[in-house]
């Protein structure tokens, strides 16, 4: 009960947001019911099929302004339109300074950093509670941090390659490409405890090339690592059609019924951002997962060694401001999928 009351709270919050938008920052000449109307087919479409192409772009400039670079953008835009012959109006210098405070604040390293140890916390709190809890007494139903066997590793690989351009003579990683060789680290891991997983890589075809689906598809570059790193063949499953963390989770579920094992655990590998999201996704579909975050961009808090300040973190960079957009972003999809019924509360 209390979820579904969230969750229409929730819906009348951007409804709100919209309706201002609409009636307050577009000038009434520009705002006729022809482009209203457009607006509100776009975001019932982004929820009916958020993956048709169309719609995603539409998507993303309508989500552009609740970026910090696009909130900068569109307030400056707004200031701009307070110059009248080299008078500048109060408001319009209020938006400008807003929009520089959301740029220097958004691209402060030290900002940037502690967003994303808030967030990365997310990854590592159950497997705390769990072994804590297994500390004093371990349930049967929670087995100890370290110990599980799974039937599955499921590797969330999108964005982790590079595009294998003609004149590259290798397939070149990005900087989330850590969790394939994660993923090649758990393989080896379980089959030492007699274990034999399958891999399971969800990438589907890169959104910024045309051309033959074998050749765009992310998964089979990233199958192709696997291999090098003494996964066997026989072992690794790529799933071609998963476009976001949804349609990944749906595909998985699919593969992991046909096999037989669904019943099972199953490894889940992602960024330490999107983990717990990604976990709530697939238990959504009743998969018991045993996450495992990587691409980390802090320290753990009370860990050793801990991160020593520097002046540069005072500095703003555009590596910082990356990283502001991208906890935005997440947090912004974890919103979406929260109003769309796919997030299930994790248990222990």
């Amino acid at each position: 009960m209390f979820l579904l009351l969230t969750r229409v709270l929730l819906w009348l919050l951007v409804s709100i947001i919209v309706y201002n938008l609409l009636t307050r920052w577009i000038p009434k000449q520009y705002l006729a019911w022809f482009g209203g109307v457009i607006i509100f087919l776009v975001i019932l479409l982004s929820f009916y099929n958020p993956n048709y192409r169309v719609v995603s772009a539409a998507w993303n400039i309508l989500s552009f302004p609740l970026k910090p670079v696009g909130a900068a953008i569109f307030l400056l835009l707004l200031g701009l339109g307070g110059i009248n012959k080299n008078a500048v109006s109060n408001m319009a210098v209020r938006q400008f300074r807003a929009a520089f405070l959301i740029l220097l604040i958004s691209s402060l390293p030290i900002f940037a950093y502690w967003l994303a140890q808030q967030a990365e916390q997310e990854a590592i709190l159950s497997e705390q509670r769990r072994a804590a809890i297994c500390q004093v007494n371990c349930p049967v139903d929670v087995t100890p941090a370290g110990a599980e066997t799974a039937g599955a590793i499921v590797v969330l690989g999108r964005g982790t390659t590079q595009a294998n351009l003609p004149y590259r003579t290798q397939i070149q990683l990005t900087d989330t490409g850590d969790r394939i060789l994660y993923a090649a680290q758990l393989y080896q891991e379980q089959r030492n405890r007699g274990n034999d997983p399958l891999i399971v890589v969800s990438a589907g075809p890169r959104p910024d090339l045309e051309g033959d689906t074998n050749t765009i598809n992310e998964g089979n570059d990233i199958a192709t690592v696997l291999r090098r790193l003494d996964v066997p063949s026989d072992r690794i499953i790529v799933e071609p059609r998963g476009v976001d963390l949804r349609t990944s989770a749906e595909r998985v579920e699919e593969i992991l019924r046909q096999r037989g094992i669904r019943s099972r655990r199953v490894i889940l590998v992602s960024s330490a951002l999107n983990i717990r999201r990604a976990n709530l996704t697939f238990s959504n579909l009743g998969i018991t997962i045993i996450p495992r975050p990587t691409d980390f961009y802090t320290f753990q808090g009370g860990a050793t060694p801990v991160r020593r300040l520097q002046v540069s973190d005072f500095l703003p960079s555009v590596e910082a401001l990356t990283i502001t957009t991208r906890i935005v972003e997440e947090f912004l999809s974890s919103i979406y999928y929260f109003l769309r019924g796919w997030l299930t509360p994790l248990l222990l």
